[in-house]
């Protein structure tokens, strides 16, 4: 299938972003038909809770599941209706609950393909400015401070909530923290607020693996 889908050469090369990228909007027409939900995870997420939740989560027959960072305002999702012409919230595609039934429907290599040589001059964030641009009316909105927490935004939701939102509160409420943009917290440069969790679970797993040898 690889073979069959042409992205344009400055869209890879500008944002050094390789093709695979997109086959999580693709994971329809490439998983077995056995397959008919499944819930994508960035690598650079930590899952501190249970995620079950959103696997028996009720699309309310919508495609996908996602969760937008709003931050204090709304206004990178405004920047984003003008520059991809959209009408909905932006929402993340690094954790997402998929229905691949209505995505074998729905989702088209020609759509995929038309719709990034029409947008690869201003796409920032490819496959998930793609995700929004094609699929933004399919997608159901869920808590980002549950499923997708930004591990940057601490202070923002921290406001938001006038203080509810706590390290107390984040421990025991959500469920994925998603480590967004760089740099990562596997990085040395990288001192942010949940650093040290990532690394106590890094080690944490890398003494189980260690056990198992």
């Amino acid at each position: 299938m690889n073979a069959d889908f042409t992205f344009p050469e400055s869209l890879l090369s500008l944002h050094d972003y390789p093709q695979e990228m997109y086959f999580r909007l693709l994971s329809g027409k490439i998983l077995p038909s056995s397959l008919h939900r499944i819930i994508y995870l960035d690598p650079d997420i930590l899952v501190i809770n249970s995620i079950e939740p959103l696997w028996h989560l009720d699309l309310k027959g919508k495609m996908f599941a996602a969760a937008a960072h709003e931050g204090l305002t709304d206004i990178m999702s405004s920047i984003n209706n003008i520059r991809l012409g959209t009408k909905t919230e932006y929402f993340n595609s690094g954790i997402m609950l998929m229905d691949l039934d209505q995505m074998r429907q729905k989702v088209k290599l020609d759509d995929l393909t038309a719709a990034i040589n029409q947008h690869h001059d201003t796409l920032i964030l490819p496959d998930q400015d793609i995700l929004n641009y094609l699929y933004g009316e399919d997608i159901l909105k869920i808590p980002e401070t549950k499923w997708n927490y930004d591990s940057r935004a601490y202070p923002v939701y921290l406001t938001r909530s006038t203080g509810d939102f706590n390290l107390e509160w984040v421990m025991q409420n959500t469920a994925i923290l998603h480590f967004c943009g760089k740099p990562k917290p596997w990085q040395k440069e990288n001192h942010s607020r949940f650093k040290a969790l990532y690394l106590n679970y890094q080690q944490m797993t890398s003494k189980l693996t260690k056990a198992k040898k």
